[in-house]
């Protein structure tokens, strides 16, 4: 079934159909309409003279198209200004000087009325509103295209802020989603240019995402997350939340009594130093993607207030990045190539992450990557603006058809923004001065960690113990389909005993190749509580036990291994 026609059975049909039109009107507009003519969406507009009913905007022809994609997007809504928003974090599919105009897509919209507001509010807390909040400010603070944000007072005292989402949001969004899926499709069926851009994988992307983001419920565990991984800072404020004053769309929160980032002269007037502000924050932000692996992924100059006493306070965590270990360590080895400059590592790095592919050159790609370190590395230190810079590896990157993680290009934003952010604050500030001895020092203490060994150890060692315990079953259910003839072996190998017996020759080697790797690994997890209990204790007998076995196995691989002189 084809996506148009699937419309057909979408709820509220006449509504949606309604909301098509509009959109493509505004695609129209905004001179798009070839585009949808290519795509078979034009035939639902309406059509006079034999020509599309709107036309494209004439005051419109002489921007660049880039310009009128954020344009057209901010026509749109709410839904669509959050997908251009999503777009700019995708540099490995979206060209930069579309991305470069996307990041100036403003989120600034007139407030609800306050009726709707109150109603909203009541709906949710299943209370009225003189009951939930001493005091209730009826005018916005700030207003968004999710939600828009008043000031309120508790019965105890307690000055907070109510974030409210707008009203029928989860039905818009529903309905956009359902439409922007139609419009993807359709492009990337039938026009060829628009596949290199994935509109059905973005799209699908956007849902997750939106769908994270308009659910407070989300937010408020993340804010409480945040919190607990950085209870031991104390330079860092986190608002406080109330759950039993928050839902899924309205969040309960403390108010943030300070000056935005930005605001050189209320910092200077308190007496904080601008310069530590500039360093708290990018320590704040590489600790939570390399130590933590759990960021902010939307770190504008907004988000960032500073106290009066110089704390640093973070607000709005509905956009959140989250990183495994490993992800961390190879992010970590990467930014640490840049940094460096060390191309040979980079490329290294990018091939063992299977990100290279056999149709890259990968001699032209390493050429080119050393060239711009080398421009970059030779740059006075306060004049490197790390924000070009690592736009300007991931454009190199990715012109060698390099598909980058979506979590890597969205630690790069959140780097090269905090590092705008402080540039902004202090103007000479110098973050190379700042980023490089760090990442490289953490780098460095991940890569000799030897618990990051013996977790890697155990990872093997669980996965060889369920290919054990599993390969009998597995072993009989093959002969049972063999006996039933299901499958039909015809082998006719008159070199099958020789290699029978490599086979089973290079098993026995990968067994005690484990078994010593098994014993150093946990040998070095012990060592350390053995030096602590004395000599003669429980834990220094198995640390001795372990270091004779893994001494003993990784002989007898090293003496099979010289006999045979091979694998």
């Amino acid at each position: 079934m084809s996506a148009l026609a699937r419309m057909l059975r979408l709820p509220q049909y006449a509504r949606n159909v309604q909301r098509l039109r509009f959109i493509l009107g505004v695609v129209v507009r905004h001179g798009f309409g070839h585009v949808l003519q290519r795509a078979g969406l034009a035939r639902l507009l309406p059509f006079t003279g034999g020509g599309l009913a709107l036309r494209a905007d004439e005051s419109l022809r002489k921007e660049s198209w880039e310009v009128r994609v954020r344009m057209a997007l901010e026509s749109l809504g709410p839904t669509f200004v959050k997908l251009g928003q999503m777009m700019a974090t995708r540099p490995d599919i979206i060209p930069m000087s579309l991305i470069h105009e996307l990041r100036k897509l403003q989120d600034d919209v007139p407030g609800v009325k306050f009726p709707a507001v109150r109603r909203l509010i009541q709906d949710e807390l299943g209370v009225p509103l003189g009951e939930a909040y001493a005091w209730f400010d009826e005018t916005p603070l700030a207003a968004a295209s999710i939600a828009q944000v008043h000031r309120a007072r508790l019965h105890d005292g307690s000055e907070v802020v109510v974030k409210v989402q707008r009203p029928n949001l989860d039905q818009r969004i529903r309905t956009d989603l359902d439409l922007l899926m139609i419009i993807a499709e359709q492009l990337e069926e039938r026009v060829a240019e628009a596949r290199q851009f994935r509109p059905v994988a973005l799209v699908e992307q956007f849902s997750r995402s939106i769908k994270k983001e308009t659910d407070f419920d989300n937010e408020r565990a993340n804010i409480e997350r945040f919190r607990k991984q950085f209870e031991a800072e104390p330079n860092l404020h986190l608002p406080r939340t109330w759950p039993e004053l928050s839902t899924r769309r309205a969040l309960t929160m403390e108010f943030i009594d300070g000056c935005k980032v930005t605001d050189q002269a209320q910092m200077e007037a308190w007496g904080v130093d601008c310069k530590e502000v500039a360093q708290l924050g990018t320590k704040l932000v590489m600790a939570a993607v390399f130590e933590h692996g759990f960021f902010h992924a939307d770190p504008h100059p907004g988000n960032f207030f500073v106290l009066p006493d110089g704390r640093l306070a973070l607000i709005d965590f509905g956009m959140m990045g989250s990183l495994d270990r490993e992800r961390v360590d190879e992010m970590l080895a990467f930014l640490a190539a840049i940094l460096l400059a060390d191309p040979e590592m980079l490329v290294a790095q990018l091939m063992d992450l299977g990100l290279i592919g056999d149709s890259v050159d990968v001699r032209a790609l390493r050429t080119e990557i050393h060239e711009l370190l080398s421009r970059y590395y030779g740059m006075e230190i306060g004049a490197l603006d790390i924000g070009i810079f690592i736009t300007e590896v991931f454009e190199t990157i990715i012109r060698y058809d390099v598909r980058m993680p979506s979590d890597l290009l969205l630690v790069g934003k959140s780097v090269s923004t905090m590092e705008g952010i402080a540039r902004q604050i202090q103007p000479d500030f110098n973050p190379m001065l700042e980023l490089r001895p760090y990442l490289v020092r953490l780098y460095a203490r991940r890569a000799l960690d030897p618990s990051a060994y013996s977790r890697r150890v155990w990872r093997v060692a669980h996965d060889w113990w369920g290919l054990a315990r599993s390969l009998p079953n597995d072993v009989r259910g093959l002969a049972r389909r063999v006996r039933d003839g299901e499958i039909v072996l015809n082998i006719n190998d008159t070199g099958q005993g020789e290699r029978q017996v490599r086979t089973e020759r290079q098993i026995n080697r990968v067994i005690v190749a484990a078994a010593s790797f098994l014993s150093w690994g946990l040998f070095s997890v012990l060592v350390p509580e053995a030096a602590k209990a004395g000599f003669f204790s429980f834990t220094t007998f198995w640390a001795f036990i372990l270091a004779v076995n893994g001494t003993w196995t990784s002989a007898l691989l090293a003496f099979s291994l010289l006999r045979s002189r091979e694998l």
